[in-house]
């Protein structure tokens, strides 16, 4: 697990640079970072340069981290500022589609098929409010733990949790078109309940 890999390199060196583990530290946690980047702004040049910008602030701000306070919580958390300022600054975000992966030995319309559902993902990823938006990529394809994210948001696990299961209820709705079993599973009625 890349976490545990960046935690033990950072406690070797405990952050002196380079030459004390924060080579090591990095080299764990830059390919999660970039791809969590890359799903919040489903764009990899503007994820890269976010990745690069949070590795930067990060060594910056080294004193500051507050005690109890895990140093890739503290990684993505000032990642999470970068990307919502650059949010703030552009007014507007327009989701791009993320990279086509190339499907070996499928047939053109299962190809096409594929692309028009990653297409679909992506888009109703990125039009998830940011709040939920960060909360699901964190959690489904980082995999951090409820608390995690609370640290990296600012917000209580409960909170944190709340976010990540409204953003896969949304995507759900958004996606509902393309799941061939979806007139076969019943409604629960106690979630109709709790709507009414």
């Amino acid at each position: 697990m890349d976490r545990q890999v960046a935690r033990a390199a950072w406690d070797e060196g405990e952050g002196s640079g380079p030459e004390g583990g924060g080579e090591a530290f990095v080299t764990a946690t830059y390919a999660g970072l970039y791809r969590w980047f890359c799903h919040l702004t489903a764009s990899p040049e503007h994820a890269a340069d976010l990745t690069q910008e949070t590795f930067a602030a990060f060594w910056e701000s080294a004193g500051r981290r507050g005690p109890g306070v895990s140093t890739t919580t503290w990684l993505y958390a000032i990642g999470r500022n970068l990307w919502r300022k650059r949010l703030r600054d552009r007014r507007s975000h327009e989701p791009a589609i993320l990279d086509q992966i190339a499907a070996a030995g499928r047939s053109a319309e299962q190809g096409a098929l594929d692309r028009e559902f990653r297409e679909a993902v992506a888009l109703a990823v990125a039009r998830l409010p940011p709040e939920l938006r960060e909360a699901f990529t964190l959690r489904f394809w980082n995999e951090f733990s409820y608390q995690q994210i609370g640290e990296v948001q600012g917000v209580e696990p409960g909170l944190a949790r709340w976010r990540y299961f409204a953003a896969r209820r949304r995507l759900h709705g958004a996606l509902a078109a393309w799941d061939p079993g979806r007139e076969q599973i019943p409604e629960d009625p106690h979630a109709k309940s709790r709507e009414s």
